[in-house]
């Protein structure tokens, strides 16, 4: 699996619209292996955020549009022009952003992040 951002403290920063691919980082399988390349490591939950709207969710949307022919997802003014306006449309797909700070007690050893020196995804 991957991440949108990982901060240099550690912290996973991801936004996903029904939350199926965030929550099984949080709970579900008992290990969760993260590849993450260079370019979405950022300073700070704030640069992660703003990673996410400039970058992750217009290209991910773009994508969506391309992998499932779903055009209906076209009058989001991500898709139209690559940017987030931070839009409140009911196709929106930045319903949920799940910030991992740290594992819990009993949970430690459960998610690995595999930092990898190259560009990898958006």
């Amino acid at each position: 699996a991957g991440t949108n951002a990982v901060t240099i403290d550690g912290k996973l920063v991801n936004t996903d619209g029904l939350g199926n691919r965030v929550a099984p980082m949080i709970f579900g399988p008992k290990k969760v292996i993260l590849a993450v390349g260079a370019n979405k490591i950022v300073n700070d939950v704030d640069e992660a955020r703003k990673r996410i709207r400039d970058i992750c969710a217009p290209l991910d949307v773009k994508r969506y549009i391309l992998k499932h022919g779903q055009t209906e997802y076209d009058v989001l003014p991500c898709a139209k022009t690559g940017l987030c306006t931070d839009c409140k449309n009911d196709l929106r797909f930045c319903c949920y952003t799940v910030i991992i700070e740290a594992a819990a007690v009993t949970e430690h050893g459960r998610i690995n992040v595999v930092l990898i020196g190259e560009e990898l995804g958006y």
